[in-house]
């Protein structure tokens, strides 16, 4: 199975989201953290962030540009929504049925999707964290997703293709003088299997809402975040940027950081 070359060329160009065609359904959209309500919470705190285009529009777009016959939101539907008297309620709602208008639409439960059950209308499929398994029609791959703060059950974990969304993967690019642009990245990994198994891949998906922070993947941090870790090959897991340039493995990069992170310290001492 091309499982490689497959799940590379689902990843829409610019995009923080996937496509595939399913054998049930046909085209599906799949994309993960649009966390409703993100910055509606840290404008509450006094954290002002300036919006040219809320997330949930600009998805709504996408929607309707690639006319999918699924959207699948891989958890963290919203960020901080608690029961129908909520301010953020009433949003979501035109949002949901907005959607349902266009398109089928699942939802699997993120860690931030609490009592998400009071504000989904009844046409919605919600999925458990554990995830679910789909079937992809071009090479009869089976797909498995899920958010990715609890581990998948077996049928998931073992699929083809792997998906999972939740670590909200970033890329600090920095310049000579240590001034960094951070984007939104690709994770690809493969599994560890045993001699003689199929190869199986693993993706992560950027976070869908553009104004979230992420976790950079040359941080330590980041593979603290990461589910099922300990089955993939993580130092040697691929990174994209959004429109689909390789820029290393996390291992390079991780390794890059440190040695620039030492010049520039070296740089610093020298100047005193």
């Amino acid at each position: 199975m091309e499982t490689e070359k497959a799940n590379s060329s689902w990843m829409i160009p610019g995009k923080p989201a996937i496509e595939f065609y399913e054998e049930k359904f046909g085209k599906t959209l799949v994309i993960a953290d649009l966390h409703l309500g993100f910055v509606y919470g840290q404008n509450k705190k006094g954290i002002l962030i300036p919006v040219s285009k809320r997330p949930e529009e600009e998805l709504v777009e996408l929607i309707e540009e690639r006319k999918p016959k699924r959207l699948i939101i891989v958890g963290d539907f919203k960020d901080e929504i608690f029961g129908t008297a909520h301010p953020l309620a009433g949003r979501a709602w035109k949002l949901l049925r907005r959607m349902l208008n266009l398109t089928r639409l699942t939802i699997i439960k993120g860690n931030h999707d609490g009592k998400i059950e009071e504000i989904l209308p009844d046409e919605i499929e919600l999925i458990q964290p554990s995830g679910l398994v789909v079937k992809e029609k071009k090479e009869g791959l089976s797909v498995g997703l899920w958010h990715g703060h609890a581990n998948p059950v077996l049928d998931v974990y073992s699929a083809d293709v792997t998906i999972s969304g939740h670590a909200h993967p970033t890329f600090a690019f920095r310049d000579e003088i240590g001034t960094k642009i951070t984007e939104k990245v690709w994770v690809k990994a493969k599994w560890l299997h045993a001699e003689g198994d199929q190869e199986r891949l693993h993706i992560i998906l950027p976070a869908f809402n553009k104004y979230l922070d992420g976790f950079s993947i040359d941080g330590k941090f980041f593979k603290t975040i990461v589910t099922m870790k300990e089955g993939i090959d993580f130092d040697n897991a691929e990174v994209f940027t959004l429109d689909g340039v390789l820029i290393g493995t996390i291992k390079e990069l991780q390794d890059e950081r440190i040695i620039s992170d030492n010049e520039r310290t070296k740089k610093r001492y020298k100047k005193r």
